[in-house]
């Protein structure tokens, strides 16, 4: 009970909106019917009232051709997406209000905004930005369940596209500056368990109901695994974030791959993890400890050509993938999730409701409880996509936000 009740406190300090709660004058839904195949289960209805699903009937078996109903899918590493930057020095908080719907258009109800390596300056400013615009905003803070911080305490030699000027130790006084800036809403920190201080900074966002991510590292096993039992839970970007050469045995990916403990995030965007990687990764951990992640950046959505990530010149190549300038890294994706659900499933070949389980239900154990819908039940919250499955990406056809319908096809 002490553990939840710092976690509580920590997620939600200095709230504005209600998660779920419409905005003044706002009008209520309606009772809702949806009939849909639900993966797996068979075809269903599915109804809804206010900001819940009121109950879930099958109907029978699930009927080809008709439409397919999931929980709304959560991304919990987005740096930005069709242009918008989240680390940005000039981010504004109209820009993350105006963006909500174009990701609410790739099946995603839920999203962390991520905050990569930068001064301190720039994540004290951007965190304060998040706040203000979920204030001012309350679809959006429905879709901000939390925000996760990836850096600036990493490897390196294996910072990837993180700028090296801003890299440094972790310092737990300098990141509860940065949670206060949060609101208490830093929800997820990606760091490397080998850099000084690392082990016990695990400890201590524990013990502030943090979820801790061991990602961008050069770790040995023995730290991975100290890491794992101070209190992290997660592998960011498991099989990418390391350095470019590596050990055959020793590297980190081995360990994060063998712990239990460590729930995989994985890429899928076919240019992070070739296909027989993703399916050795999803057979050791098992899809309960799968976790889809797009981990992609402003560029989403954007012509190809050249762009400026924190101060590093990328690419955004013809082909959909984004590197450094200079060729030598990956830098983020232009991935969106319904894609990452449909090349998942193809690369395992894990039935469509495994899939989807890897960006629904398992994500949302690491979010606030009761901050998104964590499978079709009566009582859940109604943030739901309804699709059409395709081998390349879910074909959204409506989507649903605490009752409110945001997306509707066409």
């Amino acid at each position: 009970m002490k553990k939840e009740s710092s976690r509580r406190k920590f997620l939600t300090a200095g709230a504005g909106l209600p998660l779920c709660r419409l905005a003044a004058g706002a009008a209520q839904p309606s009772a809702t019917q949806i009939e849909a195949n639900i993966p797996g289960k068979g075809y269903a209805q599915v109804g809804l009232k206010g900001e819940r699903i009121a109950e879930v009937t099958i109907l029978g078996p699930e009927r080809p051709g008709k439409v397919c109903i999931a929980p709304g899918l959560i991304d919990i590493q987005l740096n930005g997406f069709a242009g918008v930057n989240f680390s940005d020095p000039d981010l504004r908080p109209e820009q993350l209000i105006s963006l909500a719907p174009k990701i609410w258009k790739t099946g995603v109800t839920s999203f962390c905004p991520t905050l990569i390596t930068n001064w301190f300056e720039g994540l004290d400013r951007n965190f304060r930005i998040f706040e203000e615009a979920r204030r001012a905003d309350a679809r959006l803070a429905r879709t901000i369940p939390c925000y996760h911080l990836e850096g600036p305490y990493i490897s390196r030699e294996a910072k990837g596209t993180h700028n090296a000027r801003f890299l440094r130790d972790p310092d737990w006084d300098e990141f509860s500056k940065w949670q206060e800036a949060a609101g208490g809403r830093i929800g997820i920190l990606t760091l490397a368990p080998e850099l000084p201080g690392a082990i016990e900074m695990i400890r201590k966002a524990r013990q502030a109901g943090i979820t801790v991510a061991i990602g961008h590292t050069d770790a040995t096993p023995e730290q991975v695994h100290m890491a794992a039992e101070a209190g992290a839970r997660m592998n960011t970007h498991l099989g990418n974030g390391n350095p470019q050469m590596i050990h055959r045995h020793r590297a980190p990916f081995w360990a994060q791959l063998d712990d239990d403990r460590l729930v995989a995030g994985m890429i899928c965007d076919t240019f992070h993890l070739p296909p027989e990687v993703v399916r050795i990764i999803c057979r050791v951990k098992g899809i309960d400890r799968c976790i889809l992640v797009t981990d992609a950046v402003h560029v989403a959505g954007l012509p190809s050509g050249p762009y400026v990530l924190v101060g590093v010149n990328i690419e955004l190549l013809p082909t959909g993938q984004v590197v450094m300038a200079d060729r030598t890294s990956l830098a983020g994706s232009a991935l969106t999730m319904n894609r990452a659900v449909s090349v998942f499933s193809r690369f395992t070949g894990v039935p469509l409701q495994q899939a989807l389980q890897a960006a629904t239900a398992n994500p949302a154990r690491f979010l606030p409880h009761g901050s998104v819908c964590r499978e079709l039940a009566a009582g859940q919250l109604a943030n739901l996509v309804v699709f059409r499955p395709e081998s390349d990406a879910l074909q959204i056809e409506s989507v649903y936000l605490c009752g409110e319908q945001v997306v509707s096809a066409g």
